[in-house]
């Protein structure tokens, strides 16, 4: 019979399921591969069917009611007609050693554990399928020999034609075959048995022609066998029964499936399927799916699912410490920018190399993103273990590294959850150890943080006023405001600072709680822009109505995402021209830090300031690095000195720095503000080192627009015309 006539067969498969769902699935997943399946729902249909098919193989379910799947295998195997078909449990059921184990025993051949993959599914249908129908063509095969014997006493021609008849058979089998004869030989070693005949197919898988292979023992042919190798066609042979076996042939360096049956008296039929290149894809699908191509470290998937394995040890393990690290390089990208990303793919691979070099053997290091790395220790003796590994592997990191003619050096910050802990998914221990990474880099980089719970609740916070944020423009949830700032010699009102709010409900969130998080979103720039306006558009309509002193100013503070917008002076221009305010009327500030981090650029934009005609304050003075060539050279008008030198003036050493930064201002022809006065001590002192204003809650808390409306009306009140006698 043909190969193609072989393929035209349709070959009954059996699958027990009490659930219909599974069974439709298995239907739809089998029907183009040439199947009959037939179904059952329970064991004891399955054990009704069994009598009238020839079954190629038995897909199971292990839980099922009445009569589970163990049992039902164990009566299969218990009945010599049906014994010889192959049994796959297609289950749910635990991977535990001894669930698996007890199936072996019933007397299945393999586990699909659900969810299964389907393409593995279809293969290991397949070869079951393949095997009957190639045990179907020998019965047909050993029948028509027995016709072609009854021939021979009659023709030599039929004799001549049934030779051929089989030998075309026999050469064309896609499997190997071998068929070995002994005396006694049911008792034998399967190394003693001598090859009677062998196929093409068989020839390839030993590499040996056949003239080098008939009439030897397969010890010959194969002195290195495997013991199991041989135990396997050893028990075939004494019991009759086929069985088949699959595993690696060391000698051969092949993975093969061996079916084994007993055709006659010391005689043993061995069919071979190389599955090498099947198991080949498979460990590059593997290696694909779980291992990171650049470093060769397991990836983020593979991470995941060992440490799910640990969570679920601590889990039955009373006393079972683990620890997971998540790191993260810091200032990684300027590697990229500058030297490539070739030297940056090596610097990744060298510190793969190092975090493997303090890891042991049974830990898990993997490449998590980019330039993250995970980190899973276990069976750790104490928590202390896993702080000291992470300071290790920064201080491995921390060697220099020779590349392109640079020196780089390296520093990573680390975040470290210590387990058991309570979590239902992997996800969610390494997204806590990436808190406490961002944490720990919060502190400077380079650094070890430990998770706590305390982080969890800070992050939904900030989730949530972020997400709260997008919608509080167009709420019109902001609020202005205004802090009073007086002459210090005359008690007079100058200006106010212009401070945002926002009210939810009828709370309104301090500045520190929201403005850090609309700076790390960029949402600070529309929320400043609408602050800019409203401001300006106070103090115009405060000129109208009032008598404003000639140096009164609104001072409105700009964030470095503003002061960064390239269209920044365009859009001041704009907004002084549509809300009417005179330019000197508005005071900019902006902080030290800001202003030193770009200098030259930062002269160019100050003098654009300037020459619209608006202010500049540097805010907080005092308190970063200042460098005074720049400062000689920024066209500025005014120094704000910082809170907390003005709170502790007993403190000789900020006595000596507001002293300083007062003369310094005033050599270089600026003003001076104060921040903070508290006290009339404070003001007193400060008046005397002839600093012109000060703010504070000495003069006043920031004031709603109607309580600095009445302030206004006190100290600036408009003069109505002079009435004649």
């Amino acid at each position: 019979m043909s190969k193609a006539e072989l393929a035209l067969d349709a070959v009954d498969i059996l699958a027990v399921d009490d659930e219909p769902v599974n069974l439709l699935l298995l239907s739809g997943l089998l029907r183009r591969q040439g199947i009959n399946l037939v179904t059952a729902r329970s064991g004891f249909e399955a054990l009704k069917l069994l009598p009238r098919h020839d079954f190629a193989l038995i897909l199971m379910d292990v839980m099922m009611p009445g009569m589970d799947g163990f049992t039902t295998a164990e009566r299969i195997r218990a009945d010599e007609a049906t014994r010889h078909i192959p049994i796959i449990f297609v289950t749910a059921i635990s991977k535990e050693q001894r669930h698996v184990f007890k199936g072996y025993e019933a007397g299945a051949v393999d586990y699909l554990i659900k969810p299964f993959e389907h393409d593995i599914l279809k293969s290991k249908v397949q070869v079951f399928v393949d095997m009957h129908r190639q045990r179907q063509a020998l019965q047909r095969t050993g029948a028509a020999l027995e016709q072609t014997v009854a021939e021979l006493r009659t023709s030599a021609l039929a004799l001549t034609d049934s030779r051929a008849r089989f030998q075309s058979l026999f050469t064309s089998m896609f499997n190997g075959f071998t068929l070995c004869s002994g005396v006694d030989a049911p008792g034998r070693p399967l190394d003693q048995w001598r090859i009677e005949e062998i196929n093409p197919s068989m020839e390839q898988i030993l590499e040996r022609p056949r003239e080098e292979l008939l009439g030897r023992t397969m010890g010959e042919v194969l002195p290195d066998l495997e013991g199991y190798w041989s135990d396997f066609a050893g028990q075939v042979a004494r019991s009759g029964q086929p069985a088949q076996f699959e595993g690696y042939m060391a000698e051969l360096k092949r993975w093969l499936r061996i079916s084994a049956y007993v055709p006659g008296p010391n005689l043993i039929a061995l069919v071979a399927e190389d599955l090498t290149a099947r198991h080949q894809a498979e460990e590059t699908l593997h290696e694909r799916t779980f291992q990171d191509p650049l470093t060769g470290l397991a990836n983020r998937a593979l991470f995941l699912n060992r440490l799910d394995q640990a969570m679920e040890r601590s889990r039955r393990r009373l006393n079972y410490l683990y620890a997971v690290l998540f790191l993260d390089l810091d200032s990684f990208k300027p590697i990229n920018s500058s030297l490539g990303y070739a030297a940056g793919d090596q610097v990744l691979r060298t510190v793969a190399e190092r975090i493997q070099g303090v890891a042991r053997g049974l830990d898990t290091v993997a490449r998590c993103g980019p330039d993250e790395f995970g980190l899973i220790l276990e069976e750790l003796k104490n928590s202390g273990e896993a702080l000291r590994a992470a300071r290790r592997i920064n201080k491995a990191l921390a060697l220099p590294l020779e590349m392109n003619g640079h020196q780089l050096h390296f520093t990573a910050s680390v975040g470290v959850v210590l387990g058991p802990a309570d979590y239902a998914q992997p996800e969610e221990l390494l997204q806590d150890a990436g808190l406490a990474m961002e944490q720990a880099r919060a502190l400077g980089g380079g650094k070890v943080k430990v998770f706590k719970w305390a982080m969890r609740k800070r992050a939904q916070y900030a989730l949530t006023v972020n997400q709260s944020l997008h919608n509080a423009l167009e709420r019109k949830e902001f609020r202005l405001h205004y802090q009073p700032i007086f002459n210090l010699a005359g008690n007079t009102l100058a200006g106010f600072e212009a401070l945002i709010r926002w009210q939810v409900e009828d709370r309104l969130v301090p500045p520190n709680d929201f403005i850090p998080h609309a700076e790390q979103t960029g949402l600070i720039v529309p929320i400043g822009a609408w602050a800019l306006m409203q401001a300006c558009l106070q103090a115009a309509q405060w000129e109208r109505d009032f008598a404003l002193p000639k140096q009164f100013s609104i001072a409105v503070n700009l964030s470095a995402k503003q002061f960064a917008q390239p269209d920044l002076v365009r859009h001041l221009t704009r907004v002084l021209e549509e809300t009417g305010l005179a330019p000197e009327r508005l005071k900019i500030e902006i902080t030290e830090t800001l202003v030193m981090q770009n200098p030259e650029s930062m002269v160019q934009k100050l003098r654009s300031l300037r020459e619209l005609g608006a202010k500049v304050s540097i805010d907080d003075f005092g308190t970063g690095y200042s460098s005074l060539a720049y400062l000689q050279r920024f066209p500025i008008n005014t120094l704000k000195v910082d809170r907390s030198f003005v709170s502790d003036l007993d403190a000789f050493e900020n006595l000596v720095i507001v002293r300083t930064i007062v003369s310094l201002a005033h050599n270089l022809g600026l003003d001076v503000v104060a921040e903070g006065i508290e006290t009339e001590r404070q003001r007193a002192f400060l008046a005397e080192l002839t600093c012109e204003c000060g703010q504070g809650y000495l003069f006043s808390r920031p004031l709603p627009e109607d309580r600095a409306l009445e302030m206004l009306g006190v100290c600036c009140p408009k003069q109505g015309p002079a009435r004649g006698d």
